[in-house]
């Protein structure tokens, strides 16, 4: 596929343009005698909304066409976000809501004042899920057990509307942070006819999309799977910078189409960044050569998978690109993390009960390597004295149960 805004990006760095516009570095020629050289080539390629450039909430240049572009490869309507998941949840909210308006007939305001709107929640979810309820006065109605069969989330719907709350949408974090997944094809049969969206909160499926699902059957893009509306986050498994991030819209919300780029303008800067765009825009040229990488990849991943587990730890069943360890009598996640990172290795997060390693297929063998060596390590020879017992992050405090 082509990339316009890396090309429009491209050309304009080679221009002898003179940039009075913003951003205030002007590109950083030749006068910032104190930014490295590296960061001064990033600057060259970043620019604000100009002539040509486009505009990602009024797309109808270079972003709408590059945003068809990622539309054709994942199958959806497909709207780039600039940051992240955050931005993209809150809008889903806000779509949700007004799909519910337009749907009752009150097209120019909420329906009745004595119903308060409520999303029926699946277990744990990210704070922005919370942030972006407590913004639109959307309850948050979690249900009684963190994996419910679809049967539960449908007396669940039945249980709120008899108490005068009014569900808006079914949410469910598609995978949660340790890689399991709901079945949202069962989920999507159980709100038939209720004109009751699914959303997906898919930030770590994005690469689901590219999986060989003959050998990966559980794992499949959310949007794929009869999810309404879906944010994914491209920077988590795809090749894209921090805060690339994409909103997809099924079929069956097409009445707030018209609406998603407000929704995501509401909730996100005037000035999203070309850096991140292009970014998206590049990986519609990288998705053929992502996905034949893929493939060997998880087969490797798998392989490495069985061999810390055959070495007597703990390995969670998770989706192919994730492996998680859990604590045991011997080892706790901290402990770990801490080998791990004597062999050069930074994992994505640990506490005292696991660590969590996310892999793409941009990791090399050696990283492989140093992973085993890591396990094979702290069994043969146990902790270091000198272990970092509280370093690492742990993701977990962004969820809420």
């Amino acid at each position: 596929m082509n990339t316009p805004i890396v090309d429009f990006l491209e050309k304009y760095k080679g221009s002898v343009i003179s940039r009075l516009h913003m951003p205030g570095h002007k590109g950083a020629f030749d006068k910032l005698s104190n930014i490295p050289d590296w960061l001064k080539s990033v600057y060259a390629y970043d620019i604000t909304e100009i002539a040509g450039a486009d505009d990602l909430y009024r797309p109808g240049g270079i972003i709408g066409e590059s945003e068809e572009n990622a539309g054709r490869i994942f199958g959806t309507d497909t709207f780039y976000v600039t940051e992240g998941s955050s931005q993209a949840i809150k809008a889903m909210i806000w779509l949700a809501k007004r799909h519910r308006e337009l749907s009752s007939g009150q097209d120019k305001g909420p329906g009745d004042e004595r119903l308060r709107p409520c999303l029926i929640v699946q277990g744990s979810f990210h704070k922005a899920l919370r942030n972006a309820a407590m913004l639109m006065n959307v309850r948050i109605a979690g249900t009684d057990t963190e994996r419910p069969s679809a049967g539960e989330i449908a007396l669940k719907i039945r249980r709120e509307i008899e108490k005068g709350n009014d569900p808006i949408g079914v949410y469910v974090t598609y995978p949660d942070y340790f890689g399991n997944v709901t079945d949202l094809r069962k989920l999507k049969s159980a709100l038939s006819g209720m004109d009751i969206p699914l959303l997906a909160d898919g930030a770590h499926s994005a690469y689901f999309k590219f999986l060989d699902h003959d050998k990966y059957g559980d794992y499949i893009h959310p949007a794929d799977a009869g999810a309404d509306i879906v944010c994914t986050s491209a920077h988590k498994t795809l090749p894209a910078l921090t805060g690339a991030a994409y909103l997809h819209v099924g079929g069956s919300l097409t009445d707030v189409l018209p609406e998603v780029k407000y929704a995501l303008d509401i909730f996100g800067s005037s000035s999203p960044s070309y850096l991140i765009m292009a970014s998206l825009d590049a990986f519609n040229a990288e998705a053929d050569n992502f996905r034949n990488l893929l493939g060997p990849f998880c087969d490797r991943a798998d392989a490495l998978k069985k061999e810390i587990s055959e070495m007597g730890y703990n390995v969670k069943e998770s989706d192919p690109l994730r492996i998680v360890v859990y604590s045991d009598d011997s080892f706790s996640g901290y402990e770990m993390a801490a080998s791990l990172r004597a062999h050069k290795c930074e994992p994505e997060c640990c506490d005292e009960s696991y660590v969590v390693m996310m892999l793409t297929p941009y990791n090399t063998d050696e990283d492989l390597r140093r992973i085993k060596e890591a396990f094979l390590s702290l069994r043969n020879n146990g902790a270091a004295d000198d272990k970092e017992t509280a370093a690492g992050y742990d993701c977990l405090k962004n969820f809420i149960s």
